[in-house]
């Protein structure tokens, strides 16, 4: 254990708030992410699940079922002689799209405690290594300062999203309406002096809704389903973040298709340094630096019909000079000026012959 213990760290998240309700669950949330970070209340972490199978696999590699007691005592008291009885036992876990979830089988002395509400939150003991990737769960204790952030309460499937609490959040009265709240929350994101205050007061309300994040829009989106009375806002958030990242699509391919015209077209116009082997190059330049790189190409000279030269200007007092575009078309090519005005002047003399 010893061994085990110098390439891996155990901590205790304290994580679950029971419901208000004297109900004992049967289904605990014990990790609220199924890949990603978890972050946590108190600034540990943030911890890091991979593959959450993975993680129930190795959690009962070597016990059938893991413990649950009171206040970690397994960790805290047992090291000095103290007690620790058990309070139930985690029988199972599944993935579940919001994360780990677990079935407990309570014992009398623990579904008493929960059912007489002596304990509000399920904290997760759970071992990492040093880049603080979750590599199994130990055991679960029952305490009362919840810790892990992001975990559904305990009757998430059924329990209503309090808007009281949301308007509390916001300094509102407990009546507010939609619009108060609504209004509330779009101020928050105020520019300034205020800015950092916004933020963190947008990232509390978060918290409240269930939702990962500080996004604006994803708390206005989640209060609005909650004011309408479906409580299941993680599941919300999730969609959000899915119609987000099919919005971004949408725009990467718009922005895909006018750099493809503006490309395209200056191909056609002859543009020189405008070719269709470095065609994905200048299209992916055009969809970062649409400005830049339109100022540059419509600076280009137009080449001729065979795409082999470009027109010299006429000549002052017998001697070729080279124009802004062509000198900016020489360095393109890798062209010295010099010699490309020489060759621009012979070809003029041939032309006058």
């Amino acid at each position: 254990m010893k061994h085990l213990l110098k390439q891996h760290a155990t901590a205790c998240m304290a994580a679950l708030a029971f419901p208000e309700e004297a109900e004992v669950p049967e289904w605990v949330h014990l990790v609220p992410a199924v890949q990603g970070e978890v972050r946590t209340a108190d600034g540990r972490g943030p911890y890091i699940v991979e593959d959450a199978a993975a993680i129930i696999a190795a959690s009962f590699a070597e016990e059938t079922r893991l413990q649950i007691d009171e206040n970690h005592a397994q960790d805290l008291a047992a090291p000095t002689g103290g007690a620790s009885p058990a309070r139930g036992w985690i029988a199972e876990m599944q993935v579940r799209p919001d994360g780990i979830w677990g079935r407990v089988e309570w014992n009398a002395a623990g579904r008493a405690l929960v059912a007489d509400r002596a304990y509000r939150a399920m904290s997760p003991v759970i071992l990492h290594d040093q880049s603080k990737r979750i590599t199994r769960i130990l055991r679960a204790s029952l305490v009362n300062r919840p810790n892990f952030r992001g975990l559904a309460t305990l009757n998430q499937e059924t329990d209503m999203f309090d808007v009281k609490k949301l308007a509390q959040a916001l300094g509102l009265a407990e009546d507010a309406s939609e619009e108060q709240i609504l209004a509330a929350i779009a101020k928050l994101k105020t520019p300034g002096e205020a800015e950092e205050a916004a933020q963190s007061a947008i990232s509390e309300i978060a918290s409240v809704l269930g939702i990962e994040g500080g996004d604006a829009r994803a708390v206005v989106t989640a209060a609005k389903l909650a004011k309408a009375g479906n409580g299941d806002v993680a599941a919300l958030h999730s969609q959000v973040t899915a119609l987000q990242g099919q919005l971004d699509t949408i725009k990467t391919a718009n922005s895909r298709a006018a750099s493809e015209a503006f490309i395209d077209a200056a191909f056609r116009d002859g543009r020189a340094g405008v070719r269709q082997d470095n065609r994905e190059e200048l299209i992916a330049l055009h969809m970062e630096q649409p400005v830049t790189v339109r100022k540059l190409i419509e600076g280009m000279p137009k080449l001729d019909g065979t795409r082999t030269r470009i027109e010299p200007p006429a000549p002052k007092d017998g001697v070729i000079a080279l124009n802004a575009e062509q000198t900016q078309a020489a360095k393109l090519l890798g062209i010295d000026p010099e010699t490309y005005r020489k060759t621009l002047a012979a070809e003029r003399e041939k032309e006058t012959l």
